[in-house]
């Protein structure tokens, strides 16, 4: 009895990123996980606390982000 062959394909491709922010309100710092995708880390500017809902203005630097999402900047 012969297997069939499965075809199967995995792109390795980095589909989301996380990174963990603290929150910079007066008496709050709580540490915030924040997943975006390519095209949100691109128009990544903050977020909103998890704790005490405030606003952090943020941004990532390109060490944060996949090589291949810097390659492809322009193309989105």
């Amino acid at each position: 009895m012969t297997k069939r062959k499965s075809k199967f394909y995995f792109p390795r491709k980095t589909l989301v990123i996380e990174i963990d922010r603290r929150c910079g309100a007066d008496g709050c710092g709580k540490r915030n996980h924040i997943s975006l995708t390519r095209t949100e880390a691109i128009e990544y500017r903050g977020f909103d606390c998890t704790e005490c809902e405030t606003w952090n203005d943020d941004s990532l630097s390109p060490s944060e982000m996949p090589d291949s999402w810097h390659e492809a900047n322009g193309s989105s």
